[in-house]
């Protein structure tokens, strides 16, 4: 065995620890938002509670490709906090580097559980990134007990894989861009509305829309550059690798900096470190006081014919998923489709669009509610765009999940043309919302204590009740150089249309939509 030097080639034992930790951490911090969410969402009082879920997936006869978690054996809240907790002492596990192989092991079916069931909040590309991650980090040596004595590195099946992955993450973001927005990204526009619009802007990101025009379209074609053509890089030589490392690295930093995607960019840039070799990370040492990196012995990587099997397997299921993206309509018809089915409910390998499409329009859903029928109170939620003076936050890697996910909520009613804005107000039964938000208004109807989990400064307290909610919808832009009562003033907005809820519409032979203000 030779001791790692800086003119070793192909050497990974450091990257692969280094990658080891930084991939546990973002699971600490990934079950650690979980950890703060998991009574809110999925317990008996949450937005998406697992027993309606399971019991409505068992009543359609449904298979375990269909909803594969634990919960279809078990949905008690106990079970739910159980393994929210499980999962995040399994996280730390790996991050002190206990039996990372067997820790890794297990944080999968705990975290697909959830992913499984969490429907539309468990909905974003980062948890399917986070899973194909952390089948993959199976594969890597184990830590053994707190790395001692450890001289091990990826072999080369694995060390593609990730490789594989990294390139498919970037290249079918890409394409999507191209297939998807090509209004947006084709003509270099996106990056002009994509601060604006993004789900959780920061603060950074607010300045960064108002950069000039000329950046921004600079911006777009660089962002084309990095994810179509550079993506080839992954699998060249040592210096095509390291330039592309550095610029998706950028790119990443870049992303972080104005936009809050909860693990996401930190998965990737933890991926990134396999373009890397403990010849670079002997440079990196090299600049700290110790002035050298730790020298170990090189444990010869062993190939064994599992590891073939399943980089097929990975190959061919990351094939299909791609055939789903660019196949157009036309291929869900086909058996490419129903091999999907089962191939995709496994998570071992997805398929990512990210930033397809940028809508170059913003809108947002206000939360109101009034105790008397006549004051209407404004309900903050604690991270989305709601009040013109709210700073655009930090908040990523925390994931709150509610308030990013309220972003995709559009308009329900749309009485006529869109240029027919703003529509007029409606009342509705709930059930005509998402299935999470039709469960938030009803509990602010019906049990509101339930629903002040989600709330910052709620109104009311216990044993009180809202005389009626509404959400009114609204096209927000962000604004420069204006104040409100002192107050820097960061967006301004224009009402498309107010919905009243109404738990009475839907019964006794009514509508369950009523044009106009009805809330006889």
């Amino acid at each position: 065995m030779n001791a790692i030097a800086s003119n070793s080639p192909d050497q990974r034992v450091l990257i692969t620890r280094w990658f080891i930790r930084c991939f546990a951490l973002i699971h600490v911090f990934n079950f650690g938002s979980l950890v703060i969410q998991v009574r809110r969402f999925f317990c008996a009082d949450g937005l998406i509670p697992v027993a309606e879920y399971i019991s409505l997936v068992q009543k359609n006869d449904s298979s375990l490709f269909d909803c594969m978690s634990l919960f279809m054996f078990v949905q008690a809240d106990w079970f739910i906090l159980f393994l929210a907790w499980l999962g995040m002492l399994l996280a730390l596990a790996a991050l002190v580097g206990f039996h990372t192989r067997f820790v890794f092991i297990l944080i999968f079916p705990v975290y697909i559980s959830f992913v499984s069931v969490g429907q539309a909040l468990y909905s974003f590309q980062w948890d399917l990134l986070v899973l194909e991650t952390t089948f993959l980090a199976i594969l890597l040596p184990s830590s053994g007990c707190f790395f001692r004595s450890w001289n091990h590195q990826a072999d080369k099946i694995t060390l593609f894989l990730f490789l594989w992955l990294l390139f498919r993450l970037y290249i079918e973001s890409g394409v999507a861009k191209l297939f998807w927005g090509p209004e947006s990204w084709a003509t270099l526009n996106a990056m002009t509305h994509y601060y604006e619009t993004a789900p959780i802007p920061t603060w950074l990101g607010y300045y960064a829309h108002f950069l000039p025009e000329g950046w921004h379209r600079m911006e777009t074609l660089m962002t084309l550059i990095i994810e179509i053509l550079l993506p080839a890089f992954i699998f060249g030589p040592r210096w095509m690798k390291r330039t592309a490392f550095v610029a998706f690295t950028l790119l990443q930093v870049f992303i972080i900096a104005t936009a809050n995607y909860g693990i996401f960019n930190y998965t990737t840039l933890c991926l990134q470190l396999f373009l890397l070799d403990d010849r670079d990370m002997a440079w990196v040492y090299s600049l700290l006081p110790a002035k050298s990196a730790p020298s170990y012995g090189v444990a010869p990587a062993k190939l064994k014919p599992l590891k073939w099997l399943i980089a097929g397997l990975v190959v061919f299921i990351s094939l299909v998923e791609f055939s789903m993206l660019a196949g157009g309509r036309g291929v869900h018809k086909t058996w490419i489709a129903k091999v999907q089915h089962y191939t995709g409910a496994t998570r071992i390998s997805s398929r990512y669009h990210l930033f397809g499409p940028i809508d170059p329009t913003r809108y947002e859903l206000v939360v109101e509610a009034t105790k008397d029928g006549t004051k209407w109170i404004q309900l903050q939620f604690p991270f989305k765009a709601d009040k013109l003076v709210d700073v655009p936050p930090f908040v990523a890697p925390y994931h709150p999940r509610l308030d990013f996910r309220l972003w995709f909520e559009r308009y329900p009613i749309q009485w006529g043309e869109e240029a027919k804005r703003p529509f007029p107000d409606a009342s509705a039964h709930p059930k005509v919302l998402t299935g999470y938000l039709k469960r938030l208004t009803s509990q602010l109807l019906r049990e509101p204590q339930k629903a002040a989990v989600h709330f910052d400064d709620f109104p009311i307290g216990e044993g009180e009740k809202f005389k009626e909610v509404r959400i009114t919808y609204y096209h927000y832009n962000m604004v420069q150089d204006r104040e409100i009562q002192g107050a820097k003033q960061y967006w301004t907005r224009k009402k498309v249309g107010t919905v009243y809820l109404d738990l009475s519409l839907g019964k006794n032979g009514k509508q369950t939509i009523v044009q106009g203000r009805s809330t006889e």
